[in-house]
Formats: structure tokens, sequence, C-alpha cells
């Protein structure tokens, strides 16, 4: 049981460790602070990051390219 809640809690970490990297809004010294923050103090940090971090278009709206083929078809549609 221990070993399933230890490999939960590492892919949440991973999965902050990679959101915080990919985050285009974030300059670059809050993505070394968060990391480091994460990395140092794991549960608080990871806790903390997924309470404060930025609502992303994508969390609201989906996918940015699942919009483009509406888009497209909004000019052309006929009626």
């Amino acid at each position: 049981m221990l070993t399933a809640i230890a490999i939960l809690w590492f892919l949440v970490w991973v999965f902050v460790v990679v959101d915080i990297v990919r985050r285009p809004q974030f300059t670059t010294v809050k993505k070394i602070a968060w990391a480091l923050i994460v990395l140092i103090l794991p549960v608080v940090g990871v806790i903390g990051y997924l309470i404060v971090r930025p609502p992303d278009v994508s969390d609201r709206y989906g996918r940015a390219s699942d919009a483009e083929p509406e888009e497209r078809m909004r000019g052309s549609h006929p009626v």
C-alpha cells in the first residue's frame, strides 16, 4: 500500500515539475524558484504550487488546437 502511495506521489511530483517548466507565462526566475521549492520541500511545494498556479487557457477551454477547425469552418459555411 505504501508503495502505491509513493508511486502516485512521484507521478504528481513529476506532473508539477513538467508543468512548471512548460508554463510560457513564467519567467526563468519564477521557474527556477518554483522548481527549487518543489525539489527542496516536496510535499509543501507541490501542494502550494497546485493551489497558487495560474490557470492555463487550455484548463478552461480545452486545447487550443481543438478550436482551430471550427474557426476555419466559420468563414466558409454556406448558410
